[in-house]
């Protein structure tokens, strides 16, 4: 429990460097190239699904590569719709590569390992990089804030909730320790961080108008996005009988089992508040 603690902390203090940052240009697509390379590498690490270290490597390149096409459209609004073109381009070179790799290897190639190789190289960057814009929109670094409340609230009232008056399991062979007491704590803890922060940014900032409907909405379906995402992490690591998957981050595991829940969160915020932002500019 110290360890998680001491861990929890030192997460924290690396995100607030990276908050007050974030307005610098590639400072945030640096950290999400990274973030997800290394979440990347250790899901195909632990599955053991590739064969091919050129394929590896490759996949790797374009999980670095994705968080890096959304600075387009950040500065360059004008050209918005070159961005959803550079990312089919870029996935259709890594499709390419793939053929090219399976076509002159000697090595034999599992149609089920490429196809899951490939979705989680598409699927974790992609979903990530949806936090570079959520920058973009109104309220900027703010809407990151959100992400991470929405994630990490959900992750806190979880783990305490379950812990304190866990009694009924929910999926006992996928995550053991999900109960529905920790469910509903999950969901009442993301709910209350997402409008405490709304409320401190109410107050602080006298240029924001905030819209609380939408940030309890975020609070509440974010929580449901989180628990997915960890139960989706767990789905993989109970297929290939792993507790975690590393042990990088000391209580917590490695980077894709901290970050597993914000996975999902990530791009339905991102979705709400391309519509209906929460941080209005007065």
């Amino acid at each position: 429990m110290k360890t998680r603690i001491i861990s929890g902390i030192i997460i924290a203090a690396i995100f607030a460097v990276f908050m007050l940052f974030a307005h610098v240009p590639f400072v945030l697509n640096t950290a999400i190239a990274l973030l997800s390379a290394a979440a990347l590498y250790e899901t195909l690490i632990v599955t053991k699904y590739v064969e091919s270290k050129a394929l590896m490597w490759m996949s790797i390149v374009m999980a670095i590569i994705v968080p890096f096409i959304a600075p387009v459209m950040t500065f360059f609004p004008s050209a918005y719709a070159h961005v959803s073109t550079a990312l089919v381009f870029a996935i259709f070179v890594y499709i390419l590569v793939i053929c090219i790799t399976m076509l002159v290897s000697r090595e034999k190639f599992s149609l089920e390992h490429i196809s899951f190789v490939f979705l989680m190289t598409v699927i974790i960057p992609c979903f990530f990089s949806t936090i570079i814009f959520s920058n973009s929109l109104s309220g900027g670094v703010f809407n990151i804030l959100i992400v991470f409340m929405c994630a990490w609230g959900s992750d806190t009232g979880g783990y305490l909730f379950g812990g304190l008056y866990g009694r009924h399991q929910v999926t006992p062979r996928i995550s053991p320790k999900k109960t529905v007491e920790g469910m509903i704590g999950s969901v009442l803890s993301s709910f209350s961080a997402v409008i405490f922060v709304s409320y401190i940014c109410d107050i602080l900032i006298e240029s924001f108008t905030v819209n609380y409907i939408v940030a309890g909405i975020c609070g509440l379906i974010g929580s449901v996005c989180a628990i997915l995402g960890d139960l989706f992490a767990s789905i993989i690591k109970r297929s290939f009988g792993v507790k975690d998957f590393g042990s990088v981050i000391p209580g917590h595991g490695g980077i894709m089992d901290r970050f597993d829940s914000i996975l999902f969160v990530a791009p339905f915020i991102y979705v709400v508040l391309s519509v209906v932002p929460i941080f209005t500019v007065a």
